[in-house]
């Protein structure tokens, strides 16, 4: 359970190739919040599912910084 909490925080905060910074803050955001449902669902398939998106977006997110971030809303 911890490891999908720290999972969804890095996930609000990931922002890649052919996406804009506020794009990839969006898409973790949003899928941080789907991973929290999950994760209180307990079906573990579902997490490993969670945890393989959220790998996809931080590669296509990882050129960002935290001060790309700063003008997304």
């Amino acid at each position: 359970m911890k490891k999908v909490f720290l999972v969804c925080a890095m996930g609000a905060f990931l922002v890649s190739c052919g996406k804009s910074a506020c794009d990839c803050k969006k898409e973790g955001e949003k899928l941080a919040a789907e991973m929290l449902t999950v994760a209180f669902s307990g079906d573990e398939s579902k997490i490993k599912e969670m945890e393989t998106k959220l790998e996809d977006l931080e590669e296509d997110c990882k050129d960002f910084s935290a001060d790309d971030y700063k003008d997304c809303k």
